[in-house]
């Protein structure tokens, strides 16, 4: 599924979203099974987050959606597979993976985004009107710094206009029906978040990161206003 949304940036009309937000994650040198991807994709989220959460957490308090400072949260990149086992977090139906793992760094990045919300809230946040995002400061410098303020300015839009399908979809498996009916649910948001103009293409995943980025920005960068205090997590 492929979305067409218009976007009025011309910074993000050249974005391609694919290789912005790391949608595709080459496992396996077949045809490609989305929902097999998908559970991949899920085991490292959550594997490779959960060992190394204050270092993770320290990388993302000092990154915006274009730049991923791994030197200054000391992580030494080229070394990370490595040193943190994550080639272990790819192992499906115990068969380990044959090809090699790649993603860049921007979608490290909203994966663990992803894994840091989920962690924070085991439950969709109530009283989540009351919580406020944390202002962005960018790294990013020099010519694309509109853009990655633009998709910052995108991702914080969704979680303030839909947080609850926006939590909804980072709770549903990857490459599934289920994924791309709560991306699906998200469209009003994303229109509401952007100025008609040029068309970007929109897939189920990138949206997911969208939603991710902006979650951690408001409910785990974020917090409460001063006159309220946090309540335990929603119930089903």
């Amino acid at each position: 599924m492929a979305l067409g949304v218009p976007f009025g940036s011309p910074a993000l009309a050249q974005v391609d979203p694919d290789i912005q937000l790391g949608s595709k994650i080459p496992v396996r040198p077949e045809k490609p099974d989305p929902v097999k991807d998908g559970l991949v994709r899920d085991r490292y989220v959550s594997c490779a987050y959960g060992p190394h959460q204050k270092q993770i957490d320290g990388l993302l308090a000092i990154s915006d959606p274009l730049t991923v400072d791994f030197e200054g949260a000391g992580i030494e990149e080229s070394k990370m597979f490595r040193q943190w086992n994550i080639r272990e977090c790819f192992v499906m139906q115990g068969d380990a993976v044959q090809s090699s793992i790649s993603f860049s760094p921007s979608a490290f990045r909203y994966m663990m985004l992803e894994a840091a919300y989920l962690r924070a809230h085991t439950k969709t946040p109530v009283n989540y009107e009351n919580w406020v995002a944390k202002p962005r400061e960018y790294v990013t410098t020099g010519e694309m710094l509109p853009t990655a303020k633009a998709l910052g300015i995108m991702s914080d839009c969704i979680a303030s206009q839909d947080p609850v399908n926006a939590d909804k979809l980072l709770r549903t498996a990857s490459g599934t029906k289920a994924e791309k009916e709560a991306a699906v649910a998200l469209v009003p948001a994303l229109s509401a978040c952007i100025v008609a103009g040029q068309q970007l293409q929109l897939k189920p995943a990138n949206i997911r990161g969208f939603a991710a980025d902006g979650m951690w920005q408001r409910f785990v960068a974020g917090a409460p206003t001063a006159s309220q205090t946090p309540l335990p997590e929603a119930q089903d």
